[in-house]
């Protein structure tokens, strides 16, 4: 079991995230997660189920085919704010993603990333918020 944070349900439109289960400092890696690139035309079939969701660009020039990837990790069930205490760095080499507090989280608070990939941006993203 993960001895840092555990998945809890929140509610039936924003579902499940994922929550401290102690203090975490600033600046920690909590995770670094392998991910599975998907091809193009995968992607396509990807985007009509709730798959599409979990996916994040990939944006690898090696790849040029596999514009997207899925991570195999607990952080899947971070959520997004525009205010986040996380943030996700790709590896392209290793094919991961590295996730790091930005600030101290305190036991039982959620943890957040911004989706758009960069903290401070404050696009609009593909789903209404709650």
């Amino acid at each position: 079991m993960n001895n840092l944070f555990e998945v809890k349900f929140i509610s039936s439109k924003k579902g499940k995230g994922l929550f401290a289960k102690r203090n975490i400092k600033k600046n920690k890696i909590i995770e670094t997660a392998h991910v599975l690139l998907i091809h193009d035309t995968d992607y396509e079939i990807i985007q009509e189920s709730s798959l599409y969701d979990y996916t994040f660009t990939w944006d690898d020039p090696k790849f040029p085919n596999h514009m997207n990837a899925i991570a195999f990790s607990i952080c899947q069930f971070i959520n997004h704010s525009y205010e986040p205490n996380v943030q996700y760095l790709y590896d392209y080499g290793s094919q991961t993603i590295e996730y790091r507090t930005l600030r101290d989280i305190i036991e039982g608070e959620e943890l957040t990333v911004n989706y758009n990939g960069i903290v401070e941006d404050k696009s609009p993203v593909w789903f209404e918020l709650e």
